[in-house]
């Protein structure tokens, strides 16, 4: 995954949510973690989980928690 424009979809999707006068709910797999606990390694970059758990704030959005595994991929 190339995250070079991790910061500019983050504020995109700012600006986008920030327009809607109706409720609205952000749905997708960004690719982008909240905390290390998310991560299969323990290659964590601070910056970018901050820049998302910072939008997630800015927003007032909130997670609908996952039921079942602890990651939407497998290898096998």
């Amino acid at each position: 995954v190339d995250h070079g424009r991790s910061a500019t979809f983050l504020a995109e999707l700012k600006d986008k949510v920030e327009r809607c006068t109706t409720p609205v709910v952000v749905a997708g797999d960004f690719n982008l973690i909240r905390c290390a606990s998310e991560k299969s390694s323990p290659n964590v970059y601070q910056v970018r989980m901050r820049l998302f758990n910072d939008c997630i704030a800015d927003l007032a959005l909130h997670e609908i928690a996952r039921v079942g595994a602890r990651f939407t991929w497998t290898n096998k």
